[in-house]
């Protein structure tokens, strides 16, 4: 074999070698972008587990129940003091109208019972000066019959004078006559006595009249006040809407404790909840941690080019704890949620060993693919079918060139033979 033969075959299979190993970091790649891609599935999958577990179904139903629990209570409480104000309305205008019927009628009281004072005073005065017309009208009578007496005294002391002048007649005569005069001057202040009591029992009869006009009055305007602005309908509307009050005090009490015990019990579920979550958290998390062993998903046999034989391998996927580095013929095993069920597999991989006089044998590491099993879509995984057939065009690549090479070195044997 020629030199320049040699220098192609090593330029060949250095290209082919540079190749695969893109392959190899393109898969490498791949099978980085799918762990993540199932490390994040398994999160998201693990809190639905958590959500969707009996128990936190259970606690979430029961903060259900008292957040509905709380809302009724709150409303009723609401409805409560809406019924509350309107009976305390409902007390203020019973009260108003009261007071209002109390005030009229306590004034017409009064009014009547100062025409009936004005009444008994007036008969009162009516009766004094009746006693004292009484007392007048005796005087009068006195004093005239005084005077007639006098007047007849001094007719006899005149006619004795008369008869005869003597001094002692006319003394007589003399002292008759300013007696007279003294029981006349009596008669006429009697006279004038009983004259103004007559006017003062005129009065009297007059304030008597109107203060009997004033009662009658009084006394029909107090019928009517008592008739129109009775105060014993609004009485009992006041005792009523005061019992009303009471009760609906009593409600916005009892809604208000029923508010309490609410949101007492809304505290205790939503703490239950937190507690179911983070029980159920802790189950789950522990359950991923324990090794799980996978059913054996076939043998997949590898072809080593150096010796001509074939091996089977058994895949099968064990979550560890920390992953090992993959190596030739060996898978690495994973560690994931146990939200997932993850498998491992072994592709099916082929190792070409070229051996020359210019370059060692290149071996292709072994690339480890990570198969999540959920119901959710996850990213897409390179294939091992599509691996085998870039590794086989490229294999096949390399011996069409060196088949060329192979051919165009013997035609040159031949053309030196020929000459």
């Amino acid at each position: 074999m020629s030199k320049a033969l040699k220098i192609v075959m090593g330029i060949t299979m250095l290209t082919g070698g540079i190749m695969a190993q893109k392959m190899t970091v393109h898969a490498a790649e791949s099978n980085t972008r799918t762990g993540q891609a199932v490390r994040m599935n398994g999160t998201v999958s693990l809190a639905s587990q958590v959500e969707n577990n009996p128990a936190v179904k259970a606690a979430h139903y029961q903060v259900t129940q008292a957040v509905q629990a709380l809302t009724m209570a709150t409303t009723a409480v609401k409805t409560a003091m809406s019924d509350l104000q309107a009976a305390q309305t409902t007390l203020d205008a019973a009260n108003k109208t009261l007071a209002k019927n109390q005030k009229i009628q306590t004034h017409m009281g009064v009014l009547k019972q100062a025409a009936t004072d004005r009444h008994v005073k007036a008969t009162k005065a009516l009766d004094e000066q009746l006693a004292t017309k009484k007392t007048s009208q005796t005087a009068v009578t006195t004093a005239q019959a005084a005077v007639t007496k006098s007047q007849a005294a001094v007719q006899v002391a005149q006619s004795n004078f008369d008869k005869d002048n003597s001094a002692a007649n006319k003394v007589t005569l003399q002292t008759t006559q300013a007696k007279l005069k003294t029981v006349q001057e009596t008669l006429t202040a009697a006279q004038a006595n009983l004259d103004k009591t007559n006017e003062h029992v005129m009065m009297a009869e007059e304030e008597l009249a109107n203060a009997k006009i004033e009662v009658s009055g009084t006394s029909r305007d107090f019928q009517m006040a008592q008739r129109d602005y009775d105060i014993v309908q609004p009485q009992a509307a006041v005792n009523q809407a005061k019992a009303a009050v009471t009760a609906k005090l009593q409600r916005v009490a009892g809604t208000q404790d029923q508010v309490v015990t609410a949101q007492r019990e809304l505290s205790q579920a939503q703490a239950g909840l937190t507690t179911v979550r983070a029980r159920t958290l802790a189950t789950l998390t522990a359950a991923a941690e324990k090794p799980m062993t996978e059913k054996p998903v076939g043998e997949r046999p590898v072809v080593s080019h150096s010796t001509g034989t074939s091996t089977s391998t058994n895949q099968s996927a064990a979550p560890q704890a920390t992953p090992a580095k993959p190596t030739l013929n060996q898978s690495s095993s994973a560690s994931v949620p146990t939200a997932q069920r993850v498998v491992t597999t072994q592709p099916r991989q082929a190792t070409t060993v070229l051996r020359t006089t210019t370059s060692p044998a290149m071996a292709k590491p072994v690339t480890q693919q990570t198969v999540p099993t959920t119901a959710t879509k996850t990213a897409t995984l390179p294939q091992t079918g599509e691996q085998t057939n870039r590794v086989l065009t490229v294999l096949g690549f390399v011996l069409l060139a060196a088949t060329s090479l192979f051919g165009f070195s013997k035609q040159q044997r031949r053309h030196k033979t020929t000459d």
